[in-house]
């Protein structure tokens, strides 16, 4: 069975993009990912050092924006995308006290719902092994259940077995006559 990131890079692959996001940079795979599938990607992330390890992995990749804010400033930069990426927790390898926030997070995916494109898809990589990872999870699935079933497609793909194990959200704004 494919892992949560695996699951997620196998959906985005079906189709090609002119605008994708990486809301949270992290250490680059999933900006690396996009750049693939994308003609521009934008990237965002708060540490300076997902920046540096983010810069030495796509190296001279050039269709990236690297960008170092919060993911809920994305719209500073880019006011519609086609596909998108959040990976919620802490930096790999970083230190674990700084995660993402369940307010900001929240606010960064209403504003992602917003700007995304029709027939577009967001993808939220939910991690629950931490405090705020809890909380976190708690706020985004209230919000993703009120979105009007009418101009979104949402779904949940989880391990069963698994209790804190990460699981993915994808959110398809519908193309509407």
């Amino acid at each position: 069975m494919e892992t949560m990131i695996e699951y997620v890079h196998n959906r985005i692959k079906r189709k090609d993009y002119q605008i994708a996001i990486d809301f949270t940079m992290g250490n680059g795979h999933d900006t690396l990912f996009l750049s693939k599938v994308a003609k521009q990607v934008y990237s965002f992330d708060i540490q300076q050092e997902a920046l540096n390890n983010t810069k030495k992995l796509i190296e001279d990749t050039d269709n990236v924006n690297l960008i170092l804010a919060s993911h809920e400033n994305f719209d500073c930069y880019v006011k519609n995308f086609d596909v998108g990426i959040f990976n919620f927790g802490y930096l790999p390898n970083g230190d674990h006290q700084i995660t993402t926030m369940a307010d900001s997070s929240l606010q960064a995916i209403k504003k992602a719902v917003e700007y995304l494109n029709r027939k577009g898809e967001l993808f939220l990589v939910v991690y629950i092994g931490h405090d705020e990872g809890k909380k976190e999870s708690l706020l985004i699935e209230e919000y993703v259940a009120s979105l009007d079933h009418i101009s979104y497609n949402v779904a949940l793909f989880k391990m069963m077995n698994k209790l804190s194990a990460p699981y993915v959200i994808q959110i398809e704004k519908r193309q509407l006559y």
